[in-house]
């Protein structure tokens, strides 16, 4: 197999179990998703922004100067906010409030142990050096298929749930920002691959983190929803 049929191949499977095909996504876009969900929901991805990007800090000085300075770069808006827009964990508490609850009720939800695996992952290839595997991890497995998600979860809030654009904001402004942040992860992943077997580990982590995702997604539904969605292993 040729290197560029194996990331089309890998791109493919990570893309077979989307979190577009979640129930909670369905749920969400045809408007029967309790704003109860919604509101844990967007608890979720204010860890997932505060926890879990952060933990991308780790690899930064593992990795080669040019994604050094993406990573920084897009660690710092995650986290600080730009003149243009909010920082994302404070976009999340804001969608889930616009659900009907104060800002403070959603900040303080704990978080899952579906989504602390997030960051406890990120750092445990960190601390092997695994830059290139923690960055597939996120890039590979989480952002890539995250857009799709945003773009249908952005115009259900407004259609379904009366949301505003700036209520659901989180949500959109996360269409483009992790296009261009998976882009940089299929890139460094074709780039800095180094021979078959480092591919092998790279789609390991890439399949790791849909896993974990889509995973973060079915506890949320669990709990908010009282039904049982489907769980993905590693097989």
């Amino acid at each position: 197999m040729n290197t560029d049929q194996f990331w089309d191949e890998l791109r493919g499977e990570i893309q077979s179990q989307s979190v577009s095909h979640h129930p909670l996504y369905k749920d969400l876009v045809d408007g029967c998703l309790r704003r109860e969900t919604i509101a844990e929901l967007c608890a979720q991805l204010k860890y997932a922004v505060l926890d879990g990007i952060s933990s991308l800090s780790t690899i930064i000085p593992l990795a080669p100067r040019h994604i050094k300075k993406e990573l920084a770069a897009n660690l710092f808006g995650e986290l600080c906010g730009t003149p243009a827009e909010p920082s994302h964990w404070e976009l999340a508490l804001k969608a889930g409030a616009a659900a009907g609850y104060s800002m403070e009720n959603i900040d303080a939800r704990p978080i899952m142990a579906e989504t602390q695996l997030y960051p406890d992952t990120v750092a445990s290839y960190a601390r092997r050096g695994g830059w290139l595997e923690a960055l597939s991890y996120v890039s590979l497995g989480i952002e890539d298929m995250f857009t799709e998600f945003c773009d249908g979860v952005s115009r259900g809030l407004v259609e379904h749930y009366g949301y505003s654009d700036a209520d659901a904001f989180y949500f959109y402004v996360h269409v483009g920002a992790d296009e261009v942040h998976a882009a940089t992860g299929w890139d460094a992943a074709r780039q800095y691959a180094e021979d078959d077997d480092h591919r092998r580990r790279i789609r390991i982590a890439a399949l790791e983190g849909r896993n974990m995702w889509w995973n973060m997604y079915s506890a949320i539904y669990d709990k908010g929803e009282g039904g049982t969605a489907p769980r993905l292993s590693l097989n």
